[in-house]
């Protein structure tokens, strides 16, 4: 492992992007996003994935490629056109905020959408603005077997959610209803270490550790719905439910062998805490609940019960003292893709 200083390792991403003809938008944003996915602690969704925007970068500005196909006071429906996820996410959950703001809901929905990495970026955009954000995706390709069954049917299929408090940052929650994202056994194979046991399973329902599985063994390998062989039923269900809202609403299509638009179909959802309650009294509530379950008593060798976020401020803290440790493979290839654009990378 390497470990990179914050500021320097966006930087480098950022003058990779523009070093192949991205326009000055496109380049922050996602190069934002994939560093402060690693600074959060999820690599998964980092500097590992670099290199797999750059075509789309070459493509155009992403903001001119999106088309609002239908919309209404409280929502819109967007074609994106395979522009840049991550661009197209983040506009569209500033327009849901936007509308929120005078009709205490607002949605926005995106299908035609490129990989909009980490869910958990997009509902703390309402949060700092007193609102509740809510984030839906049928995305990031069909692995999840059924429970009861062991095809690959379903995608991982993340929610996040993002509210306000009094004091810290806000509460998120981002999460898939799988028990692992794909980005997690990539990572797996990037540092050359086995999966746990119920992670994966093969078509006779047997564990699979190997993660190179996952890309060689498509037709006879799944990974397991949260809650696995016991309680897999809810990881599945809940999945099945954000695939009927998220395919079905965006018009990307629910989960079949082709989708109607290929599937991938984002939601947002902002709702104004004031025009329900004082936003106040609301961040009140919440620090009361914040503070009652951290009272718990603790497990043996538990030093702190973390509610939804705190996991990512307090890797936030450390990375940004530490550096951020990129596995010696992904930084090598990191590194490469500099090179091939003339941008110098940072000592380390």
């Amino acid at each position: 492992m390497v470990n990179v200083p914050y500021a320097a390792l966006k930087e480098m991403v950022y003058n990779i992007y523009i070093s192949a003809g991205a326009v000055e938008e496109d380049a922050r944003i996602v190069s934002d996003h994939l560093c402060d996915s690693n600074l959060l602690g999820h690599d998964s969704h980092g500097v590992m994935r670099t290199d797999s925007y750059i075509g789309t970068m070459k493509a155009g500005p992403s903001a001119e490629r999106m088309e609002t196909v239908r919309e209404t006071p409280a929502s819109a429906v967007i074609n994106v056109h395979d522009a840049l996820g991550m661009v197209a996410a983040k506009k569209a959950m500033d327009l849901a905020i936007d509308k929120a703001k005078s009709r205490t809901l607002g949605a926005v929905a995106l299908y035609n959408c490129g990989h909009a990495g980490r869910m958990g970026t997009f509902p703390p955009q309402a949060a700092e603005e007193g609102m509740i954000g809510i984030v839906l995706l049928n995305g990031g390709s069909r692995f999840m077997h059924p429970f009861g069954g062991t095809s690959r049917r379903l995608p991982p299929n993340p929610i996040a959610i993002a509210v306000p408090r009094k004091h810290g940052e806000p509460l998120m929650l981002d999460m898939t209803v799988s028990v692992v994202a794909g980005g997690k056994i990539t990572i797996k194979s990037a540092r050359d270490q086995e999966m746990p046991e119920g992670w994966m399973i093969d078509s006779e329902g047997n564990p699979v550790t190997d993660p190179s599985a996952f890309y060689e063994r498509e037709s006879d390998t799944a990974v397991m719905p949260l809650g696995g062989f016991q309680f897999g039923h809810k990881g599945f269900g809940l999945g099945f439910m954000i695939d009927a809202i998220a395919g079905g609403l965006s018009w990307a299509g629910c989960s079949r062998d082709e989708p109607t638009r290929g599937g991938s179909g984002i939601v947002m959802i902002v709702m104004k805490i004031e025009d329900f309650i004082d936003l106040d009294t609301y961040t009140e509530e919440i620090e009361y609940m914040v503070e009652w379950v951290k009272s718990s008593n603790r497990l043996p060798g538990v030093d702190e019960i973390y509610v939804p976020g705190e996991f990512e401020a307090h890797s936030r803290a450390q990375r940004l003292k530490e550096g951020i440790p990129i596995e010696e493979k992904t930084w090598n290839r990191l590194v490469e893709v500099a090179e091939s654009y003339r941008v110098v990378a940072p000592e380390v």
